[in-house]
């Protein structure tokens, strides 16, 4: 469960940074392309600015009489007006005076008044100085719709075109703005902003462009991809370390599975050197008797003294040949001990029966401190760990109806000892096996040699513990004690 809950962290993890730098990456083109954009859209409008100049300049230096066609020419002109100094301004007053007003600078194009609400304003340029007495001003009425480019605009060729409704741009001047095109802002992920002056002094407008990046820009085919390759990526890489593990797991039972044939071996041919000793013992002793009341028999003695001679010599070149199988088999190593520790070889032990309880529907729970050191071989721990799981999980098997559980407990004992307690909620040992169970050839499970425990045993004390059997309700209690490591 736990290592589950990584990968599904991994595969989180991986599917939100990927698909931000997808997002990231595809706003930063967004940002770029906006600016291209927006720098043309304000050289653009800069330069309708400077051509109004260039038309008004053109018109002081030509004195011109009110031509009609000049908006046919320049659509953005709504109207024309020229003043000499001997007429008013053809306009309503207030206009008149701001105008009269804008011939104080005479020479430049000039910011008569600007109606951003109506979307219009209004410039104005006197004669030079030295010009003629009847040198006349003139002055143009501009409209700010027409004023766009709108063929050459690159936010589309129309206040209505899908680029101009997701880009806002308008004209400021003077805490007032005009609106080209574009609607209020949704929901967004990202703004983008750019604002220059124009390029023309006699119209002091800055152009103001935005652009929101929400949930419709964002690249979704390829957030698709992303997340489509890096769960297959993690796919693979957890079939990979899977099938790695099965093998390490297949590899780690070969070799549990040889050494413990090998013990079980050694122990064979001890419990049967055990068994042949004693016989042999006795015929060695009842043969020296015989030879001995034979020597003192006078019937053919000699006979007799040469047959039990032989008798003897067989029977112990017998005895010799088990002492020298028993040498041969055993264990090397006997009795050396050094510093383990029994949680993480009980933490070992339950990852490699892994497959074996979730086939059999076991619940494992490991209780203690995360690290207890122990005086012992780690091979031989290991095969008895090995052994006591394996007993409780044939148990479980023949639990049914209720959960099938299976506790490893480590604990230190007076700081002297550590205990490991392997428990299950199984059938428990039979009352007639109980004190047997540790004998060779003595099993509970049908078809079992009865060497387990046996071994498990001789292991324990070589190494400087014990293990015994309790009974549980219901189940069994298998524990194990070794000397205490350093820090234990």
């Amino acid at each position: 469960m736990h290592r589950r809950a990584l990968w599904l962290a991994a595969w989180a993890l991986g599917c939100v940074l990927g698909s931000a730098w997808w997002v990231t990456q595809s706003m930063a083109d967004s940002r770029n392309a906006f600016e291209t954009d927006a720098r043309i859209a304000h050289r653009l409008l800069s330069q309708r600015a400077v051509q109004h100049e260039a038309v008004l300049s053109t018109l002081s230096l030509m004195q011109p009489a009110v031509d009609a066609r000049l908006p046919a020419i320049y659509p953005q002109f709504l109207h024309m007006w020229r003043r000499t100094a001997s007429q008013p301004w053809p306009a309503d007053a207030a206009l008149a005076q701001a105008l009269t007003a804008a011939e104080r600078r005479p020479g430049q194009p000039e910011l008569v008044r600007a109606d951003l609400a109506q979307g219009r304003f209004w410039i104005a340029m006197a004669p030079p100085p030295g010009s003629l007495p009847e040198a006349a001003s003139y002055a143009l009425e501009v409209s700010l719709p027409l004023m766009v480019p709108w063929a050459d605009w690159p936010f589309g060729d129309s206040p209505t075109a899908d680029a101009a409704r997701t880009t806002r741009a308008w004209l400021a001047h003077g805490g007032a703005r005009w609106a080209m095109h574009g609607s209020p802002a949704g929901f967004e992920l990202g703004r983008f902003t750019f604002s220059k002056h124009l390029a023309a002094a006699s119209q002091p407008f800055d152009m103001v462009a935005e652009r929101s990046y929400g949930l419709a820009d964002v690249p979704w085919v390829t957030v698709g991809v992303w997340l489509l390759a890096w769960t297959l990526a993690l796919l693979a890489l957890a079939s990979a370390l899977q099938q790695r593990r099965a093998r390490q797991r297949a590899e780690d039972l070969l070799r549990l599975g040889q050494v413990s044939r090998l013990n079980a071996l050694g122990e064979l041919a001890a419990g049967l050197a055990h068994e042949l000793n004693q016989p042999l013992t006795a015929v060695l002793a009842s043969t020296q008797a015989t030879v001995r009341l034979l020597a003192d028999d006078p019937p053919d003695v000699a006979q007799a003294q040469a047959a039990m001679d032989k008798t003897v010599v067989q029977a112990r070149r017998a005895a010799e040949v088990v002492a020298r199988l028993r040498r041969a088999i055993e264990r090397p190593n006997t009795g050396t001990t050094t510093p383990v520790d029994v949680a993480q070889a009980a933490r070992e032990v339950l990852q490699l029966l892994e497959p074996e309880c979730r086939k059999r529907a076991v619940a494992v729970q490991l209780q203690g401190p995360a690290s207890l050191l122990a005086l012992g071989d780690p091979v031989a721990l290991e095969q008895i760990l090995h052994n006591l799981v394996n007993n409780a999980l044939s148990a479980l098997e023949q639990v049914q109806g209720r959960a099938r559980v299976l506790t490893l407990t480590v604990e230190a004992v007076a700081r002297t000892s550590v205990r490991l307690s392997v428990q299950d909620n199984g059938p428990g040992v039979p009352a007639a096996l109980a004190d047997r169970l540790f004998e060779p050839f003595v099993s509970g499970r049908p078809g079992g040699l009865g060497l387990g425990l046996s071994l498990c045993e001789t292991l324990a004390a070589e190494m400087g513990g014990h293990i015994r059997h309790k009974p549980a309700q219901p189940g069994a209690v298998f524990v194990l004690e070794l000397p205490a490591g350093d820090h234990a």
